[in-house]
This record gives structure tokens, sequence and C-alpha cells, in this order.
């Protein structure tokens, strides 16, 4: 029998399609194509009357109208006369099948097409599948733990939801189409770039904020990477290649926050406590140090090895302005780097103006170079080698320390975020200076440290 989506060639039509002269096919059909013979229509019963009623009725079969058997004979021979055309183009569709060559090779293609679509869906149920057993795990987190606003400052750092909704919106646009890092031997390899929106390489596991709460709970909390791995439902090596991916892009997006201000802002934001004592200051350093695994390499101990803390160590600079903005911070250097060496191959020095008034700690040795441009140091005055100090220096020592005391508190606020204050991975080591860029970022979007 003809199925609805059957198709006949052009050849077995007289005008070469069906049109309302000819709309069945009639030419090289395979067999005789004369109409068949139509039986004669049954006879019509007549209507008897029961005897009972044909005293009551005025009509006999002779009065009767003429009109009702016509009716009926013409409604007859309509539907004898569909039902030889549908029977004639049935044995046509039949018969074409078994004939026409250019018929069947299109009924060997449209075969070919629906198996094709029948494996395709079965792809298509799989991959969704897929996609639902993985995704369950990350709504799941979301919702526990960004939930509220206090949740989402003891998980992540940001203040409140908004927030971190507000972060998420603002990378969302780059970060649909990020790659992610595979290591820089892959990452060398020349690939050939489509002009598509769509993210290229492997494809996403997690959506965009799941993402971005992954990578902001492994630098507030320090939590190992196969906890994040079976917290979200993702590989150790997905997790790792989303870490070292999102640090550097998050790195790069947030370095605008963290600047150096120009002079005349430093001196209309300066606070009341400050501006009487120093009224030129134009920033407030100090360095700080971050404990790491000990490398195997023994000229990277002896590097990063520190006598202060007794422990191998990543050391920084850290300048935050008057009103406690973080305003400069330096790159990572070895704990066996000294202070001065810091300040003065970080390109501190570079963005020094005459009359500036630095305030550091005895430690920072930088009178000369301040001088060269012309700046002025404010350190606590040395000891004098005597058991007691005089008036005059227990005076300076305590005015210099009560206005260099914020620098330690935004320092504390830093290691607020647990990856600066626990001891950091030797997989983290290349990506600390971002670690660094996004803690000092994520500071500085939070309440001022100085009132």
């Amino acid at each position: 029998m003809p199925r609805p989506h059957s198709r006949v060639c052009s050849k077995h039509f007289v005008d070469g399609s069906p049109t309302t002269t000819n709309p069945y096919p009639t030419l090289e059909l395979g067999y005789n194509t004369q109409p068949r013979r139509v039986r004669r229509p049954p006879t019509e019963r007549q209507h008897v009357t029961p005897k009972r009623l044909r005293s009551t009725t005025n009509l006999t079969p002779e009065t009767q109208p003429a009109s009702a058997a016509t009716c009926g004979t013409d409604n007859l021979a309509n539907s004898i006369l569909s039902e030889h055309c549908y029977a004639k183009a049935t044995d046509c569709l039949q018969n074409v099948h078994s004939t026409c060559s250019s018929c069947a090779e299109k009924d060997k293609v449209i075969n070919q097409l629906r198996s094709a679509v029948k494996m395709l869906e079965r792809k298509l149920c799989r991959s969704v599948f897929k996609a639902k057993k993985h995704a369950a795990p990350e709504c799941d987190v979301c919702e526990k733990f960004v939930k509220t606003d206090k949740l989402v400052k003891q998980n992540t750092g940001p203040r409140s939801v908004h927030m971190l909704d507000s972060v998420c919106q603002l990378l969302h646009p780059t970060a649909v189409t990020m790659r992610y890092w595979v290591g820089s031997k892959r990452a060398n390899r020349k690939r050939k770039f489509r002009a598509t929106p769509k993210k290229s390489g492997v494809g996403r596991r997690l959506t965009v904020k799941s993402e971005l709460v992954l990578v902001l709970m492994k630098i507030r909390l320090a939590l190992p990477n196969e906890f994040l791995a079976g917290l979200f439902g993702i590989s150790v090596a997905s997790c790792s290649s989303i870490l070292n991916t999102w640090l550097r892009f998050l790195a790069k997006e947030f370095k605008p926050l963290v600047f150096w201000p120009e002079k005349e802002s430093v001196r209309t934001m300066i606070p009341a406590s400050l501006k009487v004592k120093y009224p030129n200051l134009r920033c407030t350093i100090d360095c700080s140090e971050t404990f790491i695994q000990r490398p195997r390499d023994l000229f990277l101990q002896s590097t990063t090895w520190s006598d202060y803390k007794h422990h191998n160590t990543l050391k920084y600079l850290v300048a935050i302005t008057p009103d406690g903005h973080i305003s400069f911070i330096s790159n990572a250097w070895g704990g066996r780097a000294t202070d001065r060496f810091i300040v003065q191959n970080s390109g501190f020095l570079g963005l020094i103006d005459p009359g500036d008034v630095i305030l550091a700690d005895s430690g920072f040795t930088i009178q000369d170079d301040l001088l060269f441009h012309q700046a002025t140091l404010v350190i606590p005055p040395p000891g004098s080698g005597k058991p007691q100090m005089t008036r005059e220096n227990v005076i300076k020592t305590r005015k210099v320390a009560n206005a260099r005391i914020h620098v330690e508190r935004a320092i504390n606020r830093m290691k607020w975020f647990r990856i600066l204050s626990s001891i950091v991975p030797l997989t983290l080591v290349p990506v600390f200076d971002d670690v660094l860029i996004i803690c000092a970022a994520l500071c500085n979007i939070m309440q001022p440290l100085v009132k």
C-alpha cells in the first residue's frame, strides 16, 4: 500500500506532473491501463408499506416523487467512480515501485535518511542523558553555597549575591567563548580558528557561574582540587584546567581595580587622622610572605627559603593609599629576597612623584632611592644601642606605628582569602601572581578600610 510520503516519478504523468486534467499516473505503469469494467449497481429496494398503514396514507409508489430515486442513483454513481479512481491510483503506485528505476533509487535514499535520523535521535538521547547527569551537582552547589549574602561572603569573598551576579554578568560575554588551558606544549600548537560564538576545544561541563564559584571557593577556602571536583561532579583534570584558565582570566579582568591613583585625588581622600600628621602622604608599604611546598630542586629551595619565617615562602610588596585602597602589588619573589631588592626591582619607584611621603617599616632601607626621586621616607627611628629609647624616639615610633598599622590591616584582609594564608601547592606557584591580583581586587571592592 502507498504511504503518506510515497513519491511517483514524473515520467508516469501525461503532463509531467499531476494536473487537474490528468491527476493520476497513466504512463509506463507495467500493466494494461484500460479502465476496469464497472459492475452494475445493485437494484434499489422498494419500500413496502404495511397493510395496516396503506389505508391511512394517500401516497402510492406511483405517486411518490421521482427526484428521490434519481438523487440516490447519482450519489451511488459518484461513490463508485471515486472508488475506481482510488483503486487505480493504488495499483499504479504498487507497480511503480517494481518497474521504475528512478523511483526505486528515491525509495532507497529515503530509507537511508530514515535510518540516519533514527541513529541521530539515539545519539541525542544519550547526550541529553549525560548532560542531565552532570548538571545536577552544579545546581545543588549554586543553591547551597551561594544562596544568601552571608554564604556568598563566607564561601566566595564578594559581599552579597547581587555583587556576585554582577561580576558573573560582567564576565559572561568573554567567558562563554574562553578556551580551557591545556598546558604550554599543547597550547603552542597551531589551530584553525573559526568565526563562531561558541567555545573552541572541549565542551563546557559547568555553567559560567558555576565555574566562577568554583574558582572563588578555591581562593577563599583553599580547598583541594579533589574535593572541588567531587563537589561539582567533574574530574580532577577538568577542575585543574578550569582553575588555571580562570585564574589568568580573572587577573586580566580585575587588574584595573588595583591602580595607582593621582596625587591630587589621594590628598583629597586622605582621612582626617592622617591629614594632620602627614599631609603629603602618598602610600604606606610593607612586604608579606606566603608559605609554599618545598621544591625538589636545591636551587629553588635556597631561593625560596626565608630565614624570618623558617619556611619556603613567596614574598611580595603591598602598597596602600591613606584610605586603605590597595594601589600597588608586586610580583612574587623568593623568600630569600630582601625588602629593598623587591622595591628596586618591582617597578614601585617609577610611580613616585616629587614631594611624596612614603611610610614603611625600619627594614626598608631605601632612603637613597627615594631621595633620587625627591621623595621622603618615614620609618621608625632605629635603636641607639641603649637599654631604653629616648622620649622623642618613643613619640616618633608611636606616631609612625599608628599610621602604618593600616597596611597591616590591608594585608590581613588579603590573607582572609585562605589561599594566601595556607601552604600553596607547587602547581599553583606559576599562577601565584594572578592570585595576588585577584585577592587585591576583591579587597578593593569591599567596604573602605580607613574611614
